[in-house]
């Protein structure tokens, strides 16, 4: 009677675990609630219906689209009539909603790779948490969302001459402003001939003049600059956050190789298959093996769009480097310039971070089997260790198309290339 209630009472704590692990999602985890709302609008939340996330998507597409195409048709005939000025000012705005369609695009066809990693996130932080082993994994995710908001308020500071974002407010009023400046006057203070106008963004529509229409395109523009934004901060946001819960896997693994190796008494007075210490690193074993799992899945959804993204932004760094130099005269246009090639230097580097970050926490999982007292444990614990070493030797990484890998030492010997292409640049303006 008495193993009865003992059988019953194990199967339903097993129920409720599972209900439980069933019902956690991961926006319950703090630092994704934010993020929750850009994926929302994006179309990107798996707890969305198909089709009202599919309707999501399409305006977003439409919406990046809307300054895709024009922006497009602008540069190639900027190109067709030799205006080396146009083309270098309009690459800028074709940059920016070309790797916000690719982000879009990317998140939506490896969205069931999106979904296991989000499930293996809200797997791993309910089962560190009922392990008391959550506070590593949450000081590495929380330098990532650090990182995330440092990398927003940047983005948009650099980016505010061009686009929308909610967060600096009035510097975005004011920028949306300047276009209006010059109708605004003509209604206030009028003059016997139409003030010049300036658009949002250099266009070309082919079979209407962007003038005739001025306040629609004006209002297309700004549409599409704001979904633009949110989608840039969106996707990266989330590519540091689940990457960094990557690197936390990492030390997760180290720091319990430490603490257990750290008191050999544990494997004393007891057959070593049954020890809970063997379990401990049975257990640390398995998390490896995810964590790299994890990490391959990730690569997998990643390096196809990493690829364009890299190559992108290294014509946007040439480019607006170039212009920078030859507005000099004109110490506006050189500042504008300025500041999207340091957008462009930025972005890179966000992209290559969280990336060194994770190959950092893989070698750290090195360094804290070997520092361990490995000797001191019994035979079966230290073949387990040398089985995890020699797998840390091949580092987890991240690659763009498996040609780059995605790291900050590259992104240093990206920047130098770029440097010749500056070079390449000016002398076909020249």
């Amino acid at each position: 009677m008495i193993l009865t209630c003992i059988i019953n009472s194990v199967n339903r704590l097993s129920l409720f675990q599972e209900t439980e692990s069933h019902l956690f999602d991961i926006f319950d985890i703090p630092y994704y609630k934010i993020l929750e709302r850009y994926l929302q609008l994006l179309g990107q939340d798996p707890r969305q219906k198909k089709k009202f996330r599919n309707t999501i998507l399409t305006i977003v597409v439409i919406s990046i689209v809307s300054i895709l195409i024009p922006t497009t048709l602008e540069l190639f005939t900027s190109l067709y009539n030799k205006d080396m000025d146009a083309v270098i000012e309009c690459l800028p705005h074709f940059i920016a909603s070309s790797i916000s369609f690719v982000k879009v695009l990317n998140m939506h066809f490896n969205r069931e790779n999106f979904l296991k990693l989000f499930q293996r996130v809200a797997k791993d932080w309910q089962q560190l948490k009922l392990n008391n082993e959550l506070d590593i994994l949450d000081e590495t995710v929380m330098n990532g969302n650090k990182i995330a908001q440092l990398y927003k308020k940047k983005y948009i500071f650099d980016c505010i001459h061009v686009y929308f974002s909610d967060i600096i407010v009035s510097f975005t009023a004011l920028f949306l402003m300047v276009p209006l400046i010059s109708p605004i006057l003509d209604i206030v203070h009028p003059l016997n001939q139409t003030r010049p106008r300036q658009q949002l963004l250099r266009v070309n529509y082919i079979f209407f003049n962007d003038d005739d229409y001025f306040f629609y395109v004006y209002l297309q523009l700004f549409w599409g600059a704001i979904i633009v934004v949110f989608t840039v901060i969106g996707a990266d946001w989330l590519y540091m956050l689940i990457i960094h819960h990557n690197s936390g896997l990492f030390a997760v693994c180290g720091h319990q190789v430490q603490k257990v190796t750290m008191n050999p008494s544990y494997f004393t007075g007891e057959n070593i298959s049954q020890n809970y210490t063997y379990e401990t690193f049975r257990n640390c074993v398995m998390m490896h093996n995810e964590a790299i799992r994890f990490c391959n899945i990730l690569n997998e959804c990643s390096q196809g769009s990493y690829l364009i993204q890299v190559g992108l932004n290294m014509l946007g760094i040439s480019a607006t480097a170039v212009q920078t130099v030859v507005n000099l005269d004109r110490p506006e246009e050189a500042m504008r310039s300025a500041l999207f090639c340091g957008a462009n230097q930025f972005h890179l580097f966000l992209l290559s971070l969280p990336s060194q970050v994770l190959l950092d926490h893989c070698s750290d999982l090195a360094n804290n089997i070997y520092s361990s007292t490995w000797y001191r444990t019994p035979v079966q614990i230290q073949k387990l260790l040398y089985v995890m070493q020699i797998r840390c030797k091949k580092l987890c990484s991240l690659t763009a198309g498996g040609l780059y890998e995605m790291n900050v030492e590259n992104f240093g010997i990206t920047f130098k290339t770029c440097m010749s292409y500056i070079t390449m640049l000016m002398s076909l303006k020249d």
